[in-house]
């Protein structure tokens, strides 16, 4: 079948996509398209056909902080694949591209003998989307250890953003949506292999004591100054609280777990459901970390 994206080499072409094979959670309705992009040209020829048709986009990393409404995305959604998988060293500095997997960024640093980013071990999810959403742990984040990263426009323009004009907050940033994170600059340390390693073994083994297994999202809440979002909604005996196949994580209060069947819904249920009991036990409002996509 014909799309309005034949002409554009470096691309794969995916129509009305089932994106639950692409979330964490397993969950969400159809995608009109789903577009695997090969190299930064291609994205810009897909967002002069998304531009010219006045489209929605979305791009979608490895799904790991995203819920999909039942009802799918009316919309293309972009996965940055290819080239943008690849990482490249310069001196201390390692420039990423967005698509690549954090793990795997991790690993070819300890490969060449340099570290510094080893909190990020464990940590689900791609360079580009750790940034977005400025992940971390054990008090550090990639705020941290980036340099610059560069981003393409709506219009298809490629920009360049030191650390400080991406103004990254707490599992935050300032980078506008429509804006396309493509790479990242960071600065490593050379450490000695063995210690890198063990550094990173030991966090994996720190993120799954402390984690579910099964479908979710990761934090489904962000922390609110000063308190836990986990410990608030243990303390309020929200654990194994149950919508449908949407559960609150017997091991750690802030996974929203899938049990195998569970509807976006059944999560959105669930998630306002806690967010009432621990406001009116607490005091406090707890914020969703998990992007919604509808």
């Amino acid at each position: 079948m014909k799309t309005l994206f034949d002409r554009i080499s470096e691309i794969r072409v995916l129509r009305n996509e089932p994106l639950s094979k692409y979330t964490s959670f397993h969950i969400g309705g159809n995608a009109d398209y789903v577009i695997k992009v090969y190299s930064q040209q291609a994205l810009k020829n897909v967002l002069r056909i998304i531009r010219k048709q006045h489209m929605k986009y979305f791009v979608i990393g490895a799904g790991t902080n995203i819920l999909v409404h039942n009802s799918g995305f009316r919309g293309v959604v972009i996965k940055l694949v290819g080239s943008f998988k690849d990482m490249h060293k310069r001196g201390d500095y390692f420039y990423c591209g967005s698509g690549l997997l954090l793990d795997a960024f991790l690993e070819k640093a300890h490969r060449r003998g340099y570290g510094g980013a080893e909190f990020l071990a464990g940590i689900p999810g791609t360079v580009g989307g750790g940034i977005k959403g400025n992940a971390g742990a054990f008090g550090y984040s990639l705020a941290d250890v980036i340099e610059n990263i560069t981003i393409m426009t709506e219009n298809g323009q490629e920009r360049n953003l030191d650390r400080q004009k991406v103004g990254f907050h707490y599992r935050g940033s300032r980078i506008k949506n429509g804006s396309i994170i493509i790479g990242a600059q960071f600065k490593l340390l050379k450490r000695k292999k063995s210690d890198i390693r063990a550094a990173i073994e030991r966090n994996v083994k720190r993120r799954w004591r402390r984690q579910p297994t099964g479908y979710s999202a990761g934090s489904f809440f962000k922390n609110p100054p000063g308190y836990s979002a986990g410990r608030l909604i243990e303390e309020c005996g929200l654990k194994g609280l149950r919508i449908g196949d949407a559960e609150v994580s017997r091991k750690h209060g802030n996974f929203i777990v899938n049990r195998g069947h569970a509807t976006a819904s059944d999560v959105l249920r669930l998630a306002r459901k806690i967010k009432k009991i621990v406001r009116e036990k607490t005091g406090i409002r707890l914020k969703e970390e998990v992007k919604i996509l509808k």
